[in-house]
């Protein structure tokens, strides 16, 4: 196995660059090195390696950068008694900027709302058969309808799908009024209840129009980023390929 390989397989189970570099026995630059070239390389993202602490360690982390940005500086031995060295704390820091979130968090959002889509039309279609007459009448309300058509005429680019004009609000509705259809192959959690479904698009709806809408300055956390990834994970088997 590559070095590389190895420190990334290391950061997955949680291990900080310190700790990592102890177990490979190269000095923690070494470790930083190896994972940005992971990063670079595609196989990792700076956002991968940061939620690959345990919150436990990102606080730590929070601490620790927290106190040297008021400082100015940090004595080394401090750090050493909490498990960490200033290279950790600088990595982190490094990492830990809005823009490097930010198009993960674009990612994950627009793929689980595009596996949602796929999901919704392939089961409507699946039932009802394709076109007008069939899925979109009767999979689809009249309201949703009404309002994905106003959407489709102000797009100056129009689709040919008028579904493509659903909002995450929406698809919960028709997945709701379909229930029968959809609950055999939700996720666990949400085939138990319609509520949860509900609550989960609508909080994935508020995080997508902060991500998708920077300039009105809208707060996102690292616990919606979680979210997100996690929304993701539960739906991505759904996407059409």
């Amino acid at each position: 196995m590559a070095r590389k390989t190895q420190a990334e397989g290391l950061l997955r189970e949680g291990l900080l660059p310190t700790e990592i570099a102890a177990r490979m026995n190269v000095s923690v630059a070494t470790v930083i090195q190896y994972l940005r070239t992971r990063v670079g390389e595609g196989a990792l993202r700076f956002s991968e390696i940061y939620f690959s602490w345990p919150a436990e360690k990102r606080e730590l982390l929070r601490d620790a950068a927290e106190e040297i940005k008021k400082r100015n500086n940090v004595d080394s031995e401090r750090l050493r008694t909490r498990g960490l060295t200033r290279e950790d704390v600088d990595f982190f820091r490094s990492i830990r900027q809005r823009r490097v979130f930010a198009g993960d968090l674009y990612e994950h959002v627009a793929e689980t709302e595009l596996a949602i889509h796929d999901m919704v039309r392939g089961v409507l279609v699946k039932q009802f058969g394709d076109g007008e007459s069939g899925y979109w009448r009767q999979g689809v309300s009249v309201g949703v309808r009404k309002r994905c058509h106003e959407r489709r005429e102000e797009d100056e680019s129009p689709s040919k799908s008028p579904l493509q004009y659903t909002t995450l609000i929406e698809l919960a509705d028709i997945i709701s009024k379909n229930w029968t259809l959809f609950h055999p192959i939700l996720p666990k959690h949400y085939a138990a209840s319609k509520r949860v479904l509900e609550r989960d698009f609508g909080r994935l709806s508020q995080i997508r129009n902060a991500v998708m809408h920077p300039v009105k300055r809208r707060q996102w956390s690292e616990e919606d980023f979680e979210y997100a990834r996690g929304l993701r994970m539960a739906f991505e088997k759904f996407r059409a390929t």
